[in-house]
C-alpha cells in the first residue's frame, strides 16, 4: 500500500511565481490609479482654464459692443486681437492670457517659461502687451455678434499645426497632454472637449472625425490664429 501523501503547500518555485504575479498585479493597479489621478488633475486644470477663457470672452464682447458688433481682427497672431483689449482699457494684466505649464510660454520675456512679465507698455498702443511667449490662447478671427453662436471664438493654443493638439505636454498645444482642449463658443458657454488623443489623430481625414475647428463645423480654418511664440 502506497503511504505517500500529496505535497502540502507551495514549493519554493511556486511561491516565487505567486509573489511575482501579486507584485505585477499591484504595479498594474498603481499604474492605472496614477494615470487616472493625472487625468483628473488635467481635467481640473482644464476647468480652471475655461473659467479664464470666459473672462476673456466677456471682455471681447464688451469690445464688440463698442465696435458695431465686430470682434477685434487678427491678421497673423491671436496676440494682435487681445492687445486691442488693452488699448480699450478693458484689461491691464497679461496674466489672464497665460496658461501655467503651457509650452507656448517657454520663450516668454520673463524667462521662467510660465508667466508673462506683465510689462504692457504705455498708452495708447500698449506695444509691450502680450509679446511672443506671453499668450497661450488661440483665437478665431473674422467673427461678430451675429455669427453662428456655436462657432468657437477662443481655445487654448494649438500645436504648430493649426487646429490640432499635441499629445506631449512639453510641446506646444499639449498642455493637457492630449486629453483635453478648452474652447469657448460664440454663445459664451465653456466646453472641455475630450480628444482621447492618439498621435494618429494628428492627420484628420474627412468622414473620420469632425471637430469645432473644421469647415464641417462651420469654422473657416484660415481664421484660426495661434499666439506669437
Amino acid at each position: 500500500m502506497d503511504h505517500r501523501s500529496s505535497p502540502q503547500g507551495f514549493t519554493r518555485k511556486e511561491f516565487l511565481v505567486s509573489v511575482a504575479i501579486i507584485l505585477l498585479s499591484g504595479c498594474c493597479v498603481v499604474a492605472v490609479f496614477l494615470h487616472t489621478l493625472r487625468r483628473d488633475a488635467r481635467r481640473i486644470k482644464a476647468s480652471t482654464t475655461y473659467k479664464t477663457g470666459h473672462d476673456i470672452l466677456t471682455m471681447l464682447s464688451a469690445w464688440a459692443a463698442d465696435h458695431n458688433g465686430e470682434f477685434p481682427n487678427a491678421q497673423q497672431y491671436s496676440n494682435e486681437a487681445f492687445r486691442e483689449l488693452f488699448k480699450a482699457h478693458l484689461v491691464d494684466t497679461e496674466k489672464l492670457f497665460a496658461i501655467p505649464g503651457d509650452a507656448w510660454h517657454k520663450n516668454s520675456p520673463s524667462g521662467d517659461g510660465k508667466w508673462p512679465d506683465n510689462d504692457i507698455g504705455t498708452a495708447p498702443h500698449f506695444a509691450q502687451a502680450l509679446m511672443p511667449g506671453e499668450c497661450a490662447w488661440a483665437y478665431v478671427s473674422g467673427l461678430n455678434v451675429k455669427s453662428d453662436p456655436q462657432l468657437p471664438l477662443l481655445a487654448n493654443a494649438f500645436s504648430e499645426s493649426i487646429g490640432q493638439y499635441a499629445g506631449d505636454k512639453s510641446r506646444k498645444g499639449g498642455v493637457f497632454a492630449g486629453d483635453f482642449c478648452v474652447w469657448m463658443s460664440m454663445s459664451g458657454s465653456a466646453k472641455v472637449g475630450t480628444l482621447n488623443w492618439d498621435y494618429r489623430l494628428l492627420e484628420v481625414k474627412d468622414g473620420q472625425k469632425t471637430d469645432v475647428f473644421s469647415k464641417a463645423w462651420g469654422t473657416n480654418p484660415d481664421n484660426l490664429k495661434n499666439p506669437e511664440g
